[in-house]
């Protein structure tokens, strides 16, 4: 009887073993399976800064290549890139932006990639730069006799089109006749900050009865203060192009130039716009008031593409502006882009009748 039950078992151990390792290989299959794969460790401060910028030749620039080791000796696992020196390197082809969608997030201090958050150093040179800006645009303006000058017509579209009609003397000091056709469509970006009132007032008082004026204008958002960071960055596309080539009496482009952008878009207040035409003496009835910042935002993107891949479109440019003045428009519609994407700036469609 002895026997036979060491016999039974050293026949059922081997197998129990078997059995065992079966159970415990299936459980180590299951396990990785629902696990899934293993997550990747946070790239270092190159790779992180790769997936915003491209260098254009295979080494970096220097001040890059000091900013990676910078940011990697910190610990902090930030990198703070120079906004003067991002704008600088981009029109000098040095670098490119791989992806506009991204800007937004940068703007927002929310672009984060393999754990490292990507920010933007604002210059106290800038600052100061859009301060007198600011403070010239104004005043320059302010000089003007407006009893014998008319802001308006410099301002003002055909129906249902997105530019304005070039005029013949663009000057602010020239005299100029004043008429308002119907349904007359005004963009009020390229009119300087001190005659935005005195033509919402003109603008008031001339519209005939029973027509409308359709009025397109930006505003900073609420939380954007004056001379703030978030300012700033807003001003930077509207400041003067610096690469743009002087215009010629041959220019047929619409270049960097060809308008002058003002520092309205950066003052205005829709609050105190419709306060103005829909208050007072002649006040104006307020017919729809529309947010368009995503359609506009869209609209400066494909601009922006197309300036870019058009082939010639983009060969054209860059002869009459050159290749900085070429990268630097692309980046300035793209920068403008997305600081109505990001909420920095609002875009406004109000329609008013008499």
């Amino acid at each position: 009887m002895t026997v036979t039950l060491d016999l039974n078992a050293s026949t059922i151990l081997p197998s129990s073993c078997f059995a065992a390792l079966c159970l415990l290989f299936l459980l180590v299959f299951c396990s990785s399976t629902v696990s899934g794969p293993t997550a990747k460790k946070p790239s270092n401060a190159t790779q992180a800064l790769f997936t915003l910028l491209a260098p254009t030749s295979v080494a970096w620039p220097k001040e890059y290549a000091r900013l990676v080791t910078h940011s990697t000796s910190s610990r902090s696992k930030t990198i703070s890139i120079s906004m003067s020196s991002l704008i600088n390197r981009i029109c000098d082809g040095a670098v490119e932006i791989r992806d506009y969608a991204d800007l937004p997030d940068l703007f927002s201090e929310n672009l984060v990639v393999y754990g490292w958050r990507i920010t933007l150093a604002l210059d106290t040179a800038w600052n100061l730069q859009v301060l007198r800006w600011v403070t010239g645009s104004y005043f320059s303006w302010s000089l003007v006799d407006l009893d014998s000058v008319s802001c308006l017509p410099n301002l003002k579209r055909a129906h249902n089109t997105s530019e304005p009609k070039p005029t013949d003397d663009e000057s602010p000091a020239a005299p100029l006749s004043f008429s308002i056709t119907p349904n007359v469509h005004l963009d009020f970006d390229y009119l300087p900050f001190s005659c935005l009132e005195p033509s919402l007032l003109e603008l008031r008082a001339t519209l005939a009865p029973g027509t409308s004026a359709t009025l397109e204008f930006t505003t900073p958002a609420p939380h954007v203060a004056f001379l703030s960071p978030q300012f700033t960055l807003c001003a930077v596309p509207f400041l003067p192009r610096r690469h743009a080539a002087p215009p010629t009496s041959n220019c047929t482009l619409p270049g960097p130039r060809a308008r002058t952008r003002t520092a309205t878009p950066l003052q205005a207040s829709l609050h105190r716009i419709l306060e103005l035409l829909t208050t007072g003496t002649a006040a104006l009835a307020l017919e729809n008031v529309s947010n368009v910042s995503r359609q506009y935002a869209d609209g400066l993107s494909a601009a922006a593409t197309h300036l870019e891949e058009a082939s010639a479109t983009r060969a054209a440019f860059i002869r009459q502006w050159g290749d900085a003045g070429w990268r630097e428009e692309r980046l300035m519609m793209g920068w403008e882009a997305a600081l109505f994407s990001a909420g920095l700036l609002m875009r406004w469609v109000v329609v008013v009748r008499k």
